[in-house]
């Protein structure tokens, strides 16, 4: 693309009072350039300082920067009415989240109408309801508790709770006892991805070694396991270079045990999407003496297993871009053998589950989730499902026949259904009382383009209906676009006030995601990654063609990996947005070695070993790739303090060197939750406010100058 300096008008002076006179107010970062070379290209970063959290000027900017964007947007015309109608529709809603049964109860999360948090809740066998751990009373020095994942035995006697300082996702275990609703004596910090054994008498777990928030967190990492009761110190279940197990030190080995199989697995990820599995005898591995047999690498392409018995079930992408069942037994694997379990046509297979006499399947049909059952005979039958959308979860046991299905749509929010095999019904569960709030009046229009190669990408345009869009019309396009993630619909009641307000939300989906199979997702990853952002940037021009928005109204937002997106996209066409938002984002990936998500970096072409690999992460390094000169749009940069996978020195360091490449012309607003991280375990307030901000500015650089009242233009 061109690199001559692009002129764009400065609009907000005459739209939005507040960011004008807010402009000269900005805090400036110090520069400190440190120039490193990798494999004989030098690279200059003027911002490095940030990278460690202890640089003596790096909380004072922090908090000014807060100060300055907090400030702008509560001077915003309208903006506390904004937040009023977003906090009405969170606030009257009650959410659930995941859910498990097991021994008779159901265990679910549930955030009641006008909370804050997540409780956990317990439904007994005979409809009673009861809180089982309610995070808000645990009083911790460290600060605010929230409940990161929780598993409920196989019995239903325990929970397992992982529970951490709001943000960080630095979790400690501990036991409930359900009966009493008492912690037993068991506390393991910095530990995750626990399985409970067959019977319930402990679980495994993965121990963090390192330093929390540091490259080595994750590095070295141990399988152990913890006996309920027992004195004696926890079992190492899987090693490094001994019984069978190869992996690096920055990758992953948990142990995982299922209640209906003598086999244990012990699954390698990294940030990958594909995992190598090997197994062994579930009693042995107990002991932590097991021989560990392999039976798929990462060459296999398998994503997701299923153990019923002797039957080990995976999905491997190898053959099929969608997916293919293979079925093996589970003492004595062999994948060339394997049966393939096949479905009608070619689906995009999600994920599987082994149920009473088969397998459940959720695959993609196009813009919804499907759900098939797979009897032993391999017959495979599709169920209906309530309404088009998303099914985000299967819960269930192998010898039980029922199972939990949670979905979700655009306009409803997450529900859990029982699925009962025997007829194939599902029915509510009734976990939370119906919407509190009407969503009639809003519609979901799909559609597609063909992008400058060719390729149909689709999108989504959620909105009021009846609106009448034109180019005028404030747009707020998403595109996410990695790691295989397929953005299907989901229930957002905040967006209804956007919607209000006469805004469009769009959704794209750009390939690196995985809605058409790994054929979509590896046309947009490592040397491909700029397929995702074109694609973004073609989507954005065809609404425009289409009349819906323009370059004055629409604003591009990247969330965590969806920043590579948004930068990619604003520094090969800044002038077509009217504004930016990097929510969260990663937006300098080849300074990975200085966060905890060390490991996390295949997607993007890592780890930086030779001139290739370096190539491919510089060349879609957003940070990187900011010009001096350019007329980039107004951005808004998002990020929490405490943030475990997008380190804050990623907002930070962008948001600096954006403003210093336009001279301070054009807002570049760094918005800071110093009590949030990545989203999980922030408050209902907390996501109220950084929602209503992102909604605010996007209507601000639509012209909207005053967002007072719900009228659509």
């Amino acid at each position: 693309m061109p690199t001559a300096r692009v002129v764009r008008p400065l609009l907000l002076g005459a739209l939005l009072l507040p960011f004008a006179t807010a402009l000269a107010q900005a805090p400036i970062a110090k520069v400190q350039p440190v120039t490193d070379d990798y494999y004989g290209t030098a690279v200059t970063d003027p911002y490095r300082w940030m990278e460690s959290g202890k640089d003596p000027d790096w909380m004072p900017w922090l908090q000014a920067q807060a100060r300055h964007t907090q400030g702008v947007f509560a001077a915003m015309p309208g903006r506390a009415s904004l937040l009023a109608d977003v906090a009405a529709r969170s606030g009257e809603l009650t959410t659930v989240g995941q859910a498990e049964q097991a021994g008779g109860r159901v265990f679910h999360e549930i955030r009641a109408a006008g909370e804050q948090d997540t409780k956990l809740m317990v439904r007994e066998a005979d409809g009673r309801t009861r809180v089982l751990l309610d995070p808000t009373t645990l009083k911790n020095a460290d600060g605010d508790q929230v409940i990161d994942r929780w598993a409920a035995s196989p019995t239903g006697r325990h929970v397992l709770v992982a529970l951490s300082k709001r943000g960080t996702e630095h979790s400690t275990l501990r036991v409930l006892e359900v009966d009493t609703g008492r912690f037993l004596p068991v506390a393991i910090p910095h530990a995750w991805m626990m399985s409970w054994t067959r019977h319930g008498e402990g679980f495994s777990y993965l121990k963090f070694v390192g330093e929390p928030g540091t490259p080595s967190y994750f590095v070295g990492n141990e399988a152990r396991l913890h006996r309920l009761g027992t004195p004696t110190p926890d079992v190492l279940l899987a090693t490094r270079g001994k019984g069978g197990i190869s992996a690096k030190a920055e990758q992953f080995v948990p142990v995982i045990f299922d209640p209906d199989s003598p086999t244990a697995l012990a699954v390698v990820r990294d940030g990958r999407n594909e995992i190598a599995i090997y197994r062994a005898d579930a009693d042995r591995a107990m002991t932590g003496q097991a021989t560990w047999t392999p039976v798929a690498g990462f060459e296999d392409v398998v994503v997701d297993t299923a153990l019923d018995g002797d039957r080990l079930y995976l999905i491997s992408k190898k053959q099929a871009s969608g997916g293919q069942i293979l079925q093996t037994s589970a003492t004595a694997p062999d994948l060339k053998t394997a049966r393939v379990v096949a479905l009608p046509g070619t689906p995009v297979i999600e994920s599987i589950l082994a149920v009473q006499g088969g397998l459940l399947v959720r695959t993609i049909d196009g813009p919804a989730s499907g759900l098939w059952r797979v009897g032993a005979d391999g017959k495979a039958t599709k169920l209906a499902l309530p309404f088009d959308g998303q099914v985000t979860s299967l819960q269930g046991w192998a010898p039980s026949s029922e199972v939990l299905v949670a979905m979700t749509g655009w306009f409803t929010p997450s529900t859990i259904y029982r699925l009962d095999l025997r007829d194939g019904q599902l029915k509510d569960l009734a976990l939370v009382p119906p919407l509190p709030f009407d969503t009639a009046g809003y519609e979901a229009r799909r559609s597609q383009v063909a992008v400058r190669d060719g390729t149909q990408v689709p999108y989504t345009l959620v909105m009021k209906k009846g609106a009448t869009l034109d180019a005028d019309t404030p747009v707020l396009l998403e595109a996410y676009g990695s790691y295989g993630y397929a953005a299907l619909p989901r229930f957002n009641a905040r967006v209804l006030a956007f919607l209000d307000r006469g805004g469009v939300y769009a959704l794209a989906n750009v390939r690196g995601g995985g809605e058409f199979g790994r054929d979509w997702h590896y046309a947009g990853k490592a040397a491909t990654k700029a397929t995702t952002w074109r694609d973004a940037i073609d989507v954005a021009e065809q609404l425009m063609r289409d009349k819906v928005g323009s370059s004055k109204t629409m604003t591009l937002i990247g969330t965590s990996a969806g920043g590579v997106m948004l930068g990619g996209a604003i520094n090969e066409r800044p002038a077509l947005f009217a504004g930016a938002i990097a929510n969260v984002g990663f937006m300098n990936p080849v300074r990975y070695v200085s966060e905890q998500n060390y490991a996390d970096i295949e997607e993007w072409g890592g780890p930086i070993t030779d001139a290739a690999s370096f190539k491919t992460m510089f060349d879609l390094d957003p940070y990187q790739h900011i010009r001096a000169g350019t007329a980039y749009p107004p951005t808004l940069v998002v990020s929490g303090l405490n943030d475990p996978r997008a380190a804050t020195f990623h907002s930070a360091k962008y948001a600096a060197r954006l403003a210093a490449a336009q001279d301070g012309k054009v807002p570049v607003l760094l918005r800071l939750d110093f009590g949030a991280g990545h989203g999980m375990g922030s408050s209902r307030s907390q996501l109220d406010e950084v929602w209503t901000d992102i909604y605010a500015f996007t209507l601000a650089q639509a012209g909207r100058t005053d967002f007072r009242t719900a009228s659509a233009k």
